[in-house]
């Protein structure tokens, strides 16, 4: 038995059937947008992998002041990380596997922000507007070593970590450290004295870019306080 549909019921079908290819082509590109993407919690554990990578890489170079790096791309992707200033071949080369650990998985975040709409990692970093030089004058002119703190012989690197945002201020900042202590209230006044110079310079920075668009982003800033040189900041590493 042969079925004969009409005009009308033929445009409907042909309409029903479209309607259904575009539910499952917008149903594929959802889940291909999910699948190619960080949830919260994995961009946090990549972060907080980011900042292990940064105090091992700030404890090796403490004793090398001629430290620098440079990173060796091909096509977009990272091939090779060339360290100098290193006269230790085993640091030299603990150095290339953390530097090149530590730009591939910053790599694997680009363009994925947090939930408050946060970017951890961007194309152009945030920039002091007056320059990296200018950028360490300011935070140490505006740092105090707190005297409870050296008499209790507290010293260490105290790791700011701060946002900014799209108008090149700092709405928030916290800390990490390496240093351990039994006194608390010491180590507070480091990290507050870190936070309170960094925060200086709120309002005189250059916003990160995504894509040309200016977008909130986090950076890290070490601060070492230490004795013999007073408070310092060791090399950034991008």
């Amino acid at each position: 038995m042969k079925t004969i549909f009409n005009s009308n019921q033929v445009k409907a079908m042909c309409g029903w059937v479209l309607s259904l290819g575009l539910i499952i082509l917008t149903t594929h590109a959802v889940a291909q947008d999910k699948e190619g993407s960080l949830s919260e919690s994995e961009l946090e554990t990549m972060e907080n992998r980011n900042m292990d990578y940064l105090i091992q890489i700030n404890e090796i170079v403490k004793d090398y002041p001629a430290f620098s790096y440079s990173y060796k791309m091909d096509g977009g992707e990272l091939q090779d990380v060339v360290v100098t200033g290193v006269d230790n071949d085993m640091d030299r080369k603990k150095l290339e596997v953390v530097l090149f650990d530590l730009k591939s998985n910053r790599n694997k975040m680009k363009t994925t922000a947090n939930r408050m709409g946060v970017f951890y990692s961007v194309d152009e970093e945030a920039e002091f507007d007056e320059g990296e030089e200018a950028l360490k004058n300011t935070v140490l002119n505006s740092l105090e070593y707190p005297q409870e703190a050296k008499n209790w012989g507290l010293e260490g690197t105290i790791f700011v970590k701060f946002v900014v945002d799209e108008n090149g201020s700092i709405p928030f900042a916290t800390t990490s450290s390496n240093i351990d202590t039994s006194v608390d209230m010491y180590l507070e006044d480091l990290e507050q004295q870190a936070i309170e110079a960094l925060k200086a310079t709120s309002g005189d920075w250059e916003p990160a870019e995504i894509d040309n668009v200016q977008v909130a982003s986090l950076s890290v800033l070490p601060i070492t306080f230490d004795f013999e040189k007073n408070p310092t900041l060791p090399a950034l590493i991008r």
